[in-house]
């Protein structure tokens, strides 16, 4: 399948970017209504979470979007965000009930979901509102919370009580046109899930060892799903490939006992101030069915967000190609074109020669004859082997 070119790929995905990390566009909600970010230990999703943040706090100035935060990690409110809910008391609310037993773990696990529901829904009646842009720090708890037969907890349905909370669908009849919410959730892929205790319940251990972990289950229901790389080791997997190397392993991948993080080399972590970010691997599935796949630049240096203070908003999401680093060149970009083909499409430099010098039949025709100005007079010469009959080839 061949690539669009790269001007229009700019064009297109650059105004995609946009619109899913700018909160003022009005059909926000409608573009993807639920993203999933997900990180890693060795490149966290805070400079992006700091991005919604940022964009949040100057672009929604006269727009009204009221930003939530939901802070399972966080313990103070984050700057840019218009409420802070503290989920993490109730987490600790959910790990007393399942000590005390089957049947109270199982009360405070539908009271976790339900509660910061609740809570949310009441922010979002009394902010009055219509668009409404709520952010989860962390959903690995939650999901630890989900795969626990005692806990109780849909993750699905929790979601779901987020985008459409029962506080506002009470009001439904009345509005005339609902709250437009979006929610961004971010989940650590590095942190393992715990296993669930053994249950006096069959039933419950069966059901459970059969569905989906919550890792699926997010990445189906997501509508964008955006994966975070760390910079560094992007471009030392580069620097491998044009080595004919394998790429090298860091952090956890390494499978070194006591490496949690991986030490990246010095010539790739000291680079420029505009060199400096983060990778965003993005995936967009849109109402059709088709889906948009791109990687982008975040740069996250502190002179690039402080050109925008006190300025027009200007984009500073590029993507990946046209970073210096990774840039192509003319030439790249040409061979790149051809490649991926079974048959070769250029000219040697030999069949190049021959070609110009093949003699065309038409530059006889004109020469012959007293040039071009014979008009249509067809130039034959009849062999031996040629039949005249005179009656067929008179006009």
């Amino acid at each position: 399948m061949s690539h669009p070119p790269l001007p229009h790929r700019r064009t297109h995905n650059l105004l995609l970017i946009s619109k899913l990390l700018s909160l003022s566009q009005q059909q926000h909600a409608q573009t993807s209504p639920f993203t999933l970010v997900l990180d890693s230990l060795e490149q966290p999703a805070r400079p992006l979470t700091r991005e919604y943040l940022r964009r949040a706090r100057l672009l929604s100035r006269g727009a009204g979007v009221v930003v939530v935060f939901l802070g399972f990690e966080t313990l103070t409110k984050p700057v840019g965000a218009d409420y802070f809910v503290p989920c993490y008391r109730y987490c600790q609310d959910e790990g007393q009930g399942q000590g005390q037993g089957l049947g109270l773990g199982r009360r405070a696990g539908m009271g976790t979901g339900e509660k910061i529901a609740r809570e949310v829904g009441d922010i979002l009646r009394r902010s009055g509102g219509k668009r409404f842009l709520i952010m989860i720090d962390s959903l690995t708890t939650l999901a630890s919370l989900s795969i626990q037969p005692t806990a109780n907890l849909n993750l699905t349905a929790f979601l779901s009580s987020l985008l459409q909370p029962p506080a506002l669908q009470t009001k439904g009849a009345e509005q005339v046109e609902g709250p437009q919410i979006s929610l961004v959730a971010v989940y650590h892929t590095d942190v393992p899930l715990p296993s669930p205790p053994p249950s006096t319940i069959p039933s419950a251990v069966l059901s459970n060892s059969y569905s989906p972990s919550p890792l699926s289950l997010l990445s189906y229901l997501a509508t964008t799903v955006i994966t975070v790389h760390s910079l560094p080791i992007l471009l030392a997997e580069k620097s491998a490939r044009s080595k004919s190397l394998a790429a090298p392993s860091f952090g956890l991948s390494e499978e070194t006992e006591g490496v949690v993080i991986g030490l990246k080399p010095k010539s790739l972590t000291k680079l420029n101030q505009g060199e400096r970010g983060v990778v965003l691997e993005l995936e967009h599935r849109r109402r059709s069915g088709r889906g948009v796949r791109e990687w982008f630049f975040l740069p996250t240096s502190g002179g690039t967000m402080k050109k925008s203070d006190g300025q027009p908003f200007r984009e500073i999401v590029t993507l990946l190609d046209d970073h210096p680093l990774f840039r192509k060149s003319d030439e790249g970009e040409s061979v790149e074109e051809l490649s991926g083909m079974t048959f070769e499409l250029g000219l040697t430099e030999r069949q190049r020669l021959e070609r110009e010098g093949v003699v065309l039949p038409y530059f006889d025709a004109q020469k012959a004859g007293g040039g071009a100005g014979e008009g249509g007079r067809i130039l034959y010469d009849m062999g031996v082997e040629d039949d005249f009959d005179e009656e067929e080839d008179e006009i």
